[in-house]
């Protein structure tokens, strides 16, 4: 491969649904000398949970390694593939456990105005 650009559908498959997938693109971009990497999504139907769970994983350990840092641009997703991915980084953001233990309360606005007027003095 002369590029940079790895198209996901013809390495992987139109439905990924493994981590096992995403480890073997990971050894594959490993493996290659480029810095930065396209993995293009296009024609790609679908991806599990457990499947962009390990894509972002594995994006953000490539993009921290002490040596031989390397950065994943995702592109072309249709919807339901940039969802689930959204999905499952806004979970990795807020675990369920901490999301859990979180408490919420309703206010007015003028509650809430009146709470930040008072900060102000």
């Amino acid at each position: 491969m002369k590029n940079n650009k790895l198209n996901i559908k013809t390495i992987l498959a139109p439905i990924i649904t493994s981590r096992d997938a995403i480890n073997k693109l990971e050894k594959m971009v490993k493996k290659m000398p480029f810095k930065t990497f396209e993995l293009d999504f296009s024609d790609v139907e679908f991806i599990s949970r457990s499947a962009a769970h390990e894509l972002l994983v594995m994006k953000e350990k490539l993009a921290h390694r002490l040596f031989f840092k390397k950065d994943i641009i995702i592109n072309n997703t249709n919807f339901d593939v940039s969802e689930m991915i959204r999905v499952v980084a806004a979970n990795r953001a807020v675990p369920k456990k901490i999301a859990e233990k979180m408490e919420t309360k309703t206010v007015s606005f003028d509650e809430f105005l009146k709470h930040n007027l008072s900060l102000d003095k």
